[in-house]
């Protein structure tokens, strides 16, 4: 792995202790008296720096590891302007929430991002991997660069006083979907394929095409709680039917090639909890198309948080986790799972039981108790683990490695 690649990476998985750290304050401001604290304005700090500072920094680099160490020089500046203006919305959402300063750095982050698509885009060394490491790439920034647009429709709504309900969540859900669904989805392909052989890569082509083609209309289900159009609605269900599908030819015949792969028993671990996500991921995405579902979903704040935390921690943070541990920068004890590791993961599983028991009970306008006790539960959870596992790391680096090498 090249030097540049694995600096920022570890930028992006201690900027996880922070997202942690922000999500907990968020909790604790739900059960106790923080008149300093405004809630709304750390939430959009909350969310922007997980996606910006966490997921797609460490994504980017992730990408960047994939290249020769003569190449990833020339990325160096990207990552460095991207990670700043990521630090620049933390550090400005929560004392302005929307204001000139954090809308500066919203928008010099997205072209930051257009920045890395663009040269990654033009990036010839990725076929050297594999033509297909080359396809799915392009498709990741293909998707990190269309999810901007509704960044940018979001703007201009705000700008010009739209009060649009329609409007306002349509493009929301659009960023989110081709964030989710897009550049997170192929983004992480692409490091799967460049892990297999480029024979092992054979008959996954055009699956992996579908799934990329398909990505497009699936847009709709994200959408299905508006008033949509015949034609927009056929899609939605098309999608719905063949997402499913592609994705099970996809496992039968790369699935094996995958596991065969994996050494590690703690790997195998992470990335079969991020593959049973990922499958819960397409289930409820096609079964969303069902009329009466949709409006549940969409309804409860609870379900629609839960989702989102569902792709985000269960689906691609456990996946990076994994590829951490992959490159040596997570500790395995013994080949398992570190204590922190697993503490990590009980605080997804309570949020995520919690969060569903939460707006099922919703639905039946039954209260469920002590559920705001349970997710600061689980956000303590969450932060213990990634500190204690951000120390290990750090450790294992800065103290372990340069003694076995002098031994």
């Amino acid at each position: 792995m090249n030097s540049v690649a694995r600096k920022w990476m570890g930028w992006a998985f201690f900027n996880l202790v922070l997202v942690a750290l922000a999500g907990l304050l968020l909790r604790t401001k739900i059960l106790f008296p923080l008149p300093w604290l405004h809630h709304k304005n750390l939430l959009h700090a909350h969310s922007h720096f997980a996606f910006a500072g966490w997921i797609s920094l460490f994504l980017m680099s992730a990408l960047v590891s994939l290249l020769p160490a003569e190449r990833a020089g020339r990325y160096n500046r990207i990552l460095t302007a991207y990670c700043i203006t990521a630090y620049g919305m933390l550090f400005s959402f929560p004392f302005q929430g929307y204001g000139p300063v954090s809308i500066f750095f919203s928008t010099v982050s997205v072209l930051a991002s257009w920045w890395f698509g663009y040269e990654l885009w033009r990036e010839k060394s990725l076929a050297a991997s594999g033509k297909l490491v080359g396809r799915m790439s392009r498709w990741s920034v293909f998707y990190l660069i269309l999810s901007s647009l509704g960044t940018f429709f979001l703007a201009w709504l705000m700008a010009n006083h739209i009060n649009k309900a329609e409007l306002y969540f349509g493009s929301i859900y659009f960023y989110l979907h081709f964030q989710y669904n897009g550049w997170f989805l192929f983004a992480i392909l692409t490091l799967l394929l460049a892990r297999l052989k480029p024979s092992a890569q054979e008959g996954l082509g055009f699956s992996l095409q579908a799934l990329a083609w398909i990505c497009l209309p699936a847009y709709f289900l994200s959408a299905l709680w508006m008033r949509l159009p015949l034609w927009m609605f056929v899609l939605a269900v098309i999608a719905a039917l063949l997402q499913p599908l592609v994705v099970i030819n996809l496992f039968r015949k790369g699935y094996r090639e995958l596991v065969d792969s994996l050494r590690s028993p703690a790997q195998r671990q992470l990335w079969g909890l991020s593959i049973i996500t990922f499958l819960i991921k397409i289930v409820l995405q096609s079964l969303s198309v069902i009329p009466g579902l949709s409006s549940y979903a969409f309804a409860y704040r609870p379900v629609v948080i839960g989702y989102l935390h569902l792709v985000l921690l269960g689906f691609v943070t456990l996946f990076l986790f994994g590829w951490m541990l992959e490159k040596g920068i997570l500790r395995a004890v013994n080949g398992h799972l570190s204590a922190w590791c697993r503490l990590f993961i009980v605080g997804i599983l309570l949020t995520e039981f919690t969060l569903m028991a939460q707006g099922i009970s919703a639905m039946f306008y039954v209260a469920i108790p002590l559920t705001n006790e349970l997710l600061f539960g689980a956000a303590i959870c969450l932060f213990g683990g990634i500190l204690g596992m951000n120390l290990e790391s750090r450790y294992l680096t800065q103290v372990i490695r340069p003694m076995r090498m002098q031994g």
